[in-house]
C-alpha cells in the first residue's frame, strides 16, 4: 500500500491512474476504443444516479467501479444473467478510508435492497418462460 492510502487494500492502492493533458471528451473517446470482437454479451446498467453520487461523494476514484452492471450472456447454449455488487466490491477491497466505512455500509445496504427487487423480476422472467400467455 502507498503511504497516502494507509487504510486501503492493495487492490485499491494499486489501481491504475493517470492524469491526461487533453479535454474530458477526448479522453473518453481514447479510453473507449477496444478494437476487438467480444463474445455475445449485453451489459445492463443498473446503477441508480443517487447511488453513484453517494459513492463518488465518498471518494471520486470509486467512479472507476461504476456503473453497477448486470451481464447477460450466452454460454454453452444457455442464457446467463450475472450481477456482482460494485458497492460490495468497493467495501471488500477497502476502497474507502476508515472514517467512511459506515457510509459505505449504508450504501451496500441500499444497493442490496434495490438489487433484490431487480433480481426478483429476473427470476420471474425465468419462471414465466414458456408459460401460456395470460388472457
Amino acid at each position: 500500500m502507498t503511504d497516502d492510502a494507509p487504510d486501503r487494500s492493495p487492490a485499491a492502492a494499486e489501481a491504475l491512474h493517470t492524469t491526461l493533458d487533453c479535454s474530458f471528451e477526448e479522453a473518453v473517446d481514447r479510453v473507449r476504443v477496444l478494437g476487438e470482437a467480444v463474445t455475445r454479451t449485453a451489459l445492463v446498467v443498473v446503477c441508480h444516479a443517487e447511488v453513484a453520487r453517494d459513492a463518488v461523494d465518498l471518494d471520486p476514484v470509486l467512479g472507476g467501479l461504476l456503473p453497477c452492471t448486470t451481464a447477460v450472456y450466452e454460454q454453452d447454449g444457455e442464457v446467463h444473467v450475472h450481477h456482482l455488487s460494485a458497492t460490495k466490491a468497493m467495501r471488500d477491497l477497502g476502497c474507502v478510508d476508515a472514517d467512511d466505512r459506515d457510509a459505505m455500509a449504508d450504501l451496500v445496504e441500499l444497493t442490496g435492497e434495490r438489487m433484490r427487487t431487480v433480481w426478483e423480476n429476473v427470476e420471474a422472467i425465468d419462471a414465466s418462460y414458456g408459460a401460456e400467455p395470460a388472457g
